[in-house]
């Protein structure tokens, strides 16, 4: 949006962007989008083909996507959008050991989903929505795992296949209103998802000479598991803006989360929401709050609800049903024209749905812990330059019995970076940022056993650089940058496989 003017008009516009660099990494997107007095419409493509930073971290992703809007009255206005993505990745986890990886993994996802949409606007401070989804999602995972320890003198080879197929169907209501003092958000949903998983297991026992014709292999029998859900929603965020220097966010929400699958994931329950926003000086503000979240499955993540309560994140891309309660303390503080700076600590307590022993079932509930801290500072010393230092820490406990592959985890980060801008359109960018990494790993392969875990720690040095080019005129912007500028190896642990920070 840096290279759009603040108002459109009706005319057909294109916007395109490319990327390559190293290991096969290439990606490209293109947007065409027009204006005609009361329609608008865009159409997309993008895709991202990477050969990965080591063996089977290939990715590639490709996305279509088409949306239209219509303003039937200046009160009323209707949406439609189709999007198409299909993923292809091998294994990105980063499991603290360079060496603890799967060599045979391939996921494909392959995700279609249909949207429309309603906005209609009774009086300015009296606001309608409506959105309407249906989804259907195939994922196909395979692997092939050797394990010589298992069978001393022999190679034992497990090739499961996991085959996902489900169909959602989401519709959701909102009501916003505005006034001096008060402002309320409040809504309802319905969603429900039809689907199944499948998992199918090869087993193969190969023995060496003169052994060799006893090899053999066989099928397990096939695991079921039954993805369908009903789940309702109901909200009601409430915003007092009462004195004038502090607004405070009272609401609650109900899940009504019922599967066929596993008693232990059914959930109904009320969720408080607790949030205040105050400012006792013209340049500071405080943050708190309190909530309660049922995370909703991951199909039907998109939703209407408000995201935030007093600025923290509600929600995380945690497993299925899961329970949790954050409690969050911040405060952000401008201590001249150019100079800011901020610290926040949080904490959630989760109670998450696990299945024991080789069950694709959930049939009890574990208790996780998160705990995160961020201190920032933000420096503009000159018209040309910025300086930015940050320190964030992350703590997780998790259990023995259920993990995804570290039962503890202590991280420390601390990113330090200079940027220059200078009116030619020119721009520097130098960012090192200092990592120290401690936890209780568990090698794949191995039981959830204690004398199975291993302890790791490792502190390293990353640094990234890059140099843009403005074009004039809005025409675009061209950088050339590197990643990890000195090639630095290291063992890292990555809590969100799904969205890695470093890789």
């Amino acid at each position: 949006n840096t290279y759009n003017p603040l108002f459109n008009r009706n005319q057909a516009v294109m916007q395109a962007g490319g990327l390559a660099g190293s290991n096969s990494t290439w990606g490209a997107e293109g947007v065409v989008s027009g204006i005609y007095d009361k329609l608008s419409l865009s159409a997309g493509y993008t895709r991202f083909d990477t050969d990965g930073w080591r063996e089977n971290a290939n990715q590639d992703d490709k996305i279509a996507n088409i949306f239209g809007q219509y303003e039937l009255t200046y009160k009323t206005s209707l949406q439609a959008e189709y999007r198409y993505r299909d993923t292809q990745k091998g294994d990105l986890a980063l499991r603290f050991d360079p060496d603890s990886f799967f060599s045979n993994l391939e996921e494909e996802a392959k995700k279609n989903s249909i949207r429309f949409g309603l906005r209609h606007s009774f009086t300015p401070g009296s606001i309608f929505l409506g959105s309407f989804i249906y989804q259907d999602n195939k994922t196909d995972v395979k692997n092939r795992v050797e394990d010589q320890e298992a069978l001393p003198g022999a190679l034992l080879i497990i090739e499961p296949e996991t085959d996902i197929d489900e169909d959602a169907y989401s519709g959701e209501v909102q009501h916003l209103f505005r006034s001096e003092y008060i402002n309320l958000t409040s809504g309802a949903g319905y969603f429900n998802i039809n689907g199944e998983e499948q998992i199918n297991r090869k087993v193969s026992v190969f023995f060496p000479p003169p052994l060799t014709d006893l090899s053999r292999s066989a099928f397990l029998p096939p695991q079921k598991k039954n993805l369908d859900v009903n789940h309702t929603n109901l909200y009601l965020y409430s915003y007092i803006n009462f004195p004038k220097n502090v607004v405070f966010t009272l609401g609650a929400s109900a899940d009504f989360f019922n599967n066929d699958f596993s008693e232990v994931e059914d959930r109904n329950q009320v969720n408080p929401k607790l949030g205040i926003t105050w400012n006792p000086f013209e340049a500071t503000t405080l943050r708190a709050a309190t909530f309660r979240v049922l995370k909703r499955t991951l199909i039907t993540d998109q939703t209407l609800e408000p995201t935030q309560v007093a600025g923290f994140n509600q929600f995380y891309d945690d497993v299925t049903s899961t329970e949790s309660w954050f409690y969050g303390l911040a405060l952000d503080q401008k201590f001249t024209q150019n100079i800011f700076g901020g610290i926040s600590a949080s904490k959630r307590d989760l109670k998450v749905p696990a299945p024991v022993g080789d069950s694709v079932f959930a049939n009890k509930r574990v208790d996780w812990e998160e705990h995160f801290g961020r201190a920032y500072f933000y420096w503009t010393p000159f018209r040309w330059i910025t300086l930015n230092a940050e320190y964030l820490y992350e703590k997780y406990d998790y259990t023995e019995e259920f993990n995804l592959g570290a039962r503890k985890v202590t991280t420390h980060r601390v990113p330090l970076g200079l940027n220059f801008f200078h009116p030619s359109g020119l721009t520097a960018m130098l960012k090192g940022t200092y990592f120290d990494q401690d936890g209780i790993f568990l090698p794949l392969l191995k039981d959830r056993l204690p004398e199975n875990y291993v302890s790791g720690n490792d502190h390293f040095w990353l640094f990234d650089a890059a140099l843009s080019y403005r074009l004039p005129k809005r025409y675009g912007l061209v950088t050339v940058g590197v990643r990890n500028l000195f090639d630095k190896e290291f063992n890292y642990y990555e809590t969100d496989p799904v969205n890695p920070s470093y890789q």
